[in-house]
């Protein structure tokens, strides 16, 4: 690491601060949590079946689902009560709060079991598993908000610098204090951003979501720990190509091995095809926005106008932000991370269709997630397609 790059990661500790949050410390209180539950399940009588799993995954997701909009609606009361104290409302929804999250640590455990079992099944039968057909990594996550992500770009260029996680749960305004600090040197783009999920080990899955984009979650960050363990995984930071070739391939082959485990858990893949199509299908006025808008503000900085490319950015989040999209910043730093995925309608790449048309030349999902294992190289992968498109 060169001394500018410790000085900009030394920049970005110092914005973050107290809000810095730690993998090594997170990995340690939680790994052994899971394992003492599957101990548990060990003995006879305590495993439960896939009816039995589908009924504690749904009833964890009803109280959860109850527990975020007693939240959501505690909030809006503090914003609305004066200073003078709190409103028998307030403190009646506060307890009702703290009920449900007595309810939900409980079936915490046992929701993530029966997910995991479900998705070791299908990825086993996908030809995931090592000899004896053992599963390496296990299935292992943990139902629960991820940090967010400081991400920064510079000015002038829309291309992924530095990140650094950051404790969920704080406000707008501190959001809004560590963009400003990193921002300081007025070369630096900075966006304090959300995450789905976090390949830790345990990782992290939001449980913020229904059971479909949560088993497509937890289907994306195993691949990315299962990839680790080969070139493919290892070489995921070498060059922009590399990190939005890993991003995307965990997004195609994730959502495929979600859904299969989503049916194997009552799901019904039908009733929700338009929500989960292409984004060029389920959301054309937010894609054609993004993507015109990327395109322009590249145009822009290559001509060395970052003033008007950051006013044409904040225009384009007011447009979008009256059409029912709620986009809390568009600035350099949201392009360079959300386009690290190819199928996101922040991003312009091609390799989304390049992997897309990869996809095709193989039977199953197995077989495609074990083929890129080997790829080192953005260069090696468009040789490898080129190959296998000439003897398909």
């Amino acid at each position: 690491m060169s001394s500018s790059d410790n000085a900009r990661q030394s920049n970005i500790d110092l914005a973050v601060g107290k809000h810095s949050f730690s993998i090594t410390y997170w990995e340690i209180t939680n790994i052994s949590k899971k394992w003492l539950h599957l101990a548990w399940e060990l003995f006879p009588g305590n495993k439960p079946t896939d009816e039995e799993r589908i009924e504690i995954v749904n009833e964890y997701l009803e109280v959860t689902r109850m527990l975020f909009k007693e939240k959501d609606l505690l909030e809006n009361d503090s914003q609305s009560i004066n200073y003078g104290g709190k409103s028998k409302y307030t403190s009646q929804r506060e307890y009702e709060i703290q009920k449900l999250e007595n309810t939900k640590n409980v079936l915490q455990a046992r929701a993530e079991e029966a997910i995991e079992a479900v998705m070791s099944d299908v990825l086993r039968k996908q030809g995931l598993g090592f000899r004896a057909n053992i599963l390496f990594p296990p299935t292992d996550f943990r139902l629960e908000t991820p940090p967010l992500i400081l991400v920064t770009s510079p000015r002038n260029k829309i291309t992924l610098k530095d990140s650094k996680l950051v404790k969920n749960g704080i406000k707008p305004n501190i959001k809004e204090q560590i963009e400003r600090s990193v921002e300081e040197d007025n070369i630096t783009s900075a966006l304090v951003d959300n995450l789905a999920g976090l390949g830790t080990y345990p990782a992290f899955v939001s449980d913020k979501y229904d059971l479909r984009q949560i088993v497509r979650t937890a289907a994306h960050e195993w691949l990315h720990n299962y990839w680790i363990f080969h070139s493919f995984g290892r070489n995921m930071w070498d060059s922009p190509e590399m990190y939005t070739l890993n991003e995307t391939a965990a997004d195609i082959a994730g959502n495929e091995l979600g859904d299969l485990a989503f049916i194997r858990l009552g799901g019904t893949i039908q009733n929700n095809s338009s929500k989960y199509g292409s984004v060029e299908v389920s959301h054309p006025h937010l894609t054609r926005i993004l993507r015109d808008t990327r395109q322009t503000v590249e145009s822009l900085l290559l001509q060395g106008e970052i003033e008007e490319a950051e006013k044409l950015m904040r225009e384009s989040q007011w447009t979008l932000k009256l059409g029912g999209y709620s986009i809390r910043k568009i600035n350099q730093a949201y392009f360079a991370f959300r386009g690290n995925y190819a199928d996101s309608p922040a991003s312009t790449s091609k390799i989304g269709a390049e992997l897309k048309e990869y996809r095709s030349l193989f039977d199953t999902t197995g077989e495609f997630v074990k083929s890129l294992t080997k790829i080192k190289s953005y260069e090696q992968f468009k040789q490898v397609l080129k190959s296998e498109k000439n003897n398909s």
